[in-house]
């Protein structure tokens, strides 16, 4: 996820046949309020007993009935980087059919990433994501950096941000010690399992995948002031012609966030919640 979030390539729209938007007023006349969210992506959207659960899926649950709205879920499988899933979610649709939703989730509110992505409206930001290391504190310190990764072995998703900063981090002295896993919470089961003493990563995914157990591995933050992004915000994305249901959509998740609904749903699913910097 964080590949796509940060190293996605450039859109190509030469033969782009972008479907219609749905306007504010066919999604009110149509009673629903369908939303893309990331198909086994916890803690924000993922199966659980064959129901669809996470922080996103109950975010957006809020969203549709805060506007009077029933609610559908798109799930959408990861394409190559976030310029095809905005395609395949929102202006264009996936060549595997399925339609387009009106709204998608977990989209990164960056501008040099809004400017490229210009068939669509990226907005409502409602989270200030960062990056994080769970630690097996019989084995790194409460005050260690990274320079302990020369001696001690460190879980990562496999090409991610962590990934790359990690393998060229201190002119490549920590490559040997990094363990690559297909998805944090593997990387957190390994963990557990004493396979490495660390995990780097997003704060709410590690939250996620270690649940109870992070009283059993403490997570916070290591200085890397070479790491960019070290933090960044996470909103939502419509069509380009959609701008009148992304004011309104955007209008309900302001008032979401000053309602302290937002934080009541990350507190509900073990996450902690970073309002989104202005």
């Amino acid at each position: 996820m964080l590949k796509r979030l940060f190293l996605a390539v450039g859109l190509t729209v030469t033969s782009a046949l972008p479907g219609f938007a749905a306007s504010l007023d066919t999604v009110t006349e149509r009673g629903v309020l369908r939303f893309a969210v990331y198909r086994d992506f916890p803690p924000f959207s993922h199966r659980v007993g064959g129901s669809l659960e996470g922080a996103d899926v109950d975010l957006a649950k809020a969203i549709a009935g805060k506007m009077g709205l029933g609610v559908e879920f798109m799930e959408l499988t990861a394409d190559e980087n976030m310029d095809d899933d905005l395609r395949n979610a929102v202006w264009k649709g996936s060549i595997l059919g399925g339609g387009v939703a009106d709204v998608m989730m977990h989209v990164p509110v960056n501008r040099d990433f809004a400017q490229r992505n210009d068939l669509v409206v990226i907005f409502g930001a409602y989270q200030r994501e960062t990056f994080a290391v769970a630690r097996d504190p019989s084995r790194i310190s409460e005050t260690a950096g990274f320079p302990v990764f020369q001696t001690e072995k460190v879980g990562v998703e496999l090409d991610t941000v962590p990934d790359f900063f990690l393998s060229g981090a201190f002119g490549g002295r920590l490559r040997e010690n990094i363990v690559h896993y297909g998805t944090v919470d593997q990387a957190a089961d390994g963990l557990r399992a004493g396979e490495v003493a660390a995990v780097f990563a997003p704060l709410s995914q590690l939250e996620g995948a270690l649940g109870p157990d992070k009283a059993k591995f403490p997570i916070g933050r290591m200085a890397a002031p070479n790491l960019n992004p070290s933090e960044w915000k996470i909103g939502m994305a419509v069509k380009q012609d959609g701008h009148d249901l992304a004011y309104r959509v955007g209008a309900v998740v302001t008032e979401l966030l000053d309602g302290g609904t937002v934080k009541a749903i990350y507190d509900r699913h073990g996450l902690t919640h970073s309002a989104p910097a202005e």
